[in-house]
């Protein structure tokens, strides 16, 4: 009874400010449980007008905790939700900078291995070249000895 006379406020100005937080927070996609806590029956045919404004006003401050703590809720996660894209990132840049590294290493590596395959090409040339002209002057030795 005494919050109602602290306030001044009439039976009406009550249950418009019901109806208008009702509206605003069934906008969006509501749960089953507020739904039912927004639409408890009404009871004020059985109990005296201050004592109904007095559970009207407990509704409502349980309504507000209860909001409150989700808002809590969610600024927790969104907190916890930023540490996890920091991390992320972070992993991310690290995962970036490594293939730098092993795509820089692959060409060095690349690079190294035609160097050795040229290397190798060059050698056996060479030896085949050097046969060939050791059996051609081999060859013309035996016939100019054979022919002298």
């Amino acid at each position: 009874m005494a919050a109602a006379n602290k306030w001044n406020l009439s039976r009406e100005d009550i249950q418009t400010a019901d109806k208008d937080e009702r509206e605003t927070l069934l906008e969006h996609d509501s749960e089953p449980d507020e739904d039912m806590l927004f639409n408890q029956p009404n009871t004020s045919t059985v109990e005296p007008s201050a004592s109904r404004s007095d559970i009207k006003m407990d509704s409502v401050r349980l309504q507000i905790q209860e909001v409150t703590e989700v808002m809590r809720e969610n600024v927790q996660k969104v907190m916890e939700r930023g540490e996890r894209l920091e991390d992320l990132q972070d992993a991310s840049d690290r995962l970036s900078m490594a293939g730098n590294e092993f795509r820089a290493s692959a060409k060095k590596a690349q690079q190294r291995a035609w160097l050795q395959n040229f290397r190798a090409r060059v050698i056996l040339v060479t030896i085949t070249v050097t046969v060939i002209v050791c059996i051609i002057v081999l060859d013309i030795m035996v016939l100019y000895l054979v022919l002298r």
